[in-house]
């Protein structure tokens, strides 16, 4: 993923993020005891609901998903093809018809998240620590790669719908097998909770 993807992607989401912090809460009037109510509520994402599935695009594309295993912990994990764009054999000494459809990847995290804004919209951060193993289809020996990785990010949650979570992270990334390497992955993602 490139530089320039890469800062697009996290303009538009912190320009979503605080066009949609800045929007006041309602107080609507009750019926029968004429008390004021807040409809400022707070999102149900790792509190009630604590496991997430969804898709991410970038690098990779395809499944994404979160489980809270404590208040600011998640596991999070992504399965899908990895090495979309121009650029993403350049420099790795590996041929070009290795990546997109050809090469398919698993990754998991542990993260710790924390809060930055919180109202009717929350925002938080994470980052964290994890493993990715990237397989590639029509190769002769080395098509197996393996990476350390630390996963920064910003999520975005809702009070409604309470459910979702909007997602942008970019990790840097250290692989160790077939080579040494470095590189940074990126995905903008969206998660649904059950």
């Amino acid at each position: 993923m490139t530089a320039m993807r890469a800062s697009a992607l996290f303009s538009a989401l912190s320009l979503c993020v605080f066009t949609l912090s800045s929007i006041d809460a309602r107080a609507e009037v009750g019926d029968s005891d004429r008390t004021v109510r807040s409809t400022t509520g707070t999102t149900e994402v790792g509190y009630g609901r604590t496991f997430g599935l969804g898709f991410m695009i970038g690098d990779p594309t395809g499944l994404s998903g979160k489980l809270w295993v404590a208040r600011t912990n998640a596991i999070d994990f992504g399965v899908g093809f990895w090495g979309y764009g121009p650029d993403n054999c350049a420099g790795r000494g590996l041929p070009c018809d290795r990546f997109g459809y050809h090469a398919g990847t698993l990754n998991a995290d542990y993260l710790w998240q924390s809060n930055i804004v919180r109202g009717r919209t929350q925002l938080d951060w994470h980052i964290g620590g994890g493993a990715r193993t990237i397989w590639y289809g029509g190769c002769a020996g080395d098509c197996l790669a393996v990476a350390g990785r630390m996963p920064v990010g910003l999520d975005l949650m809702f009070a409604n719908p309470a459910m979702l979570e909007l997602f942008l992270e970019l990790a840097p990334t250290l692989y160790v097998v077939p080579f040494a390497d470095l590189g940074v992955e990126g995905a903008l993602g969206a998660r649904f909770y059950f």
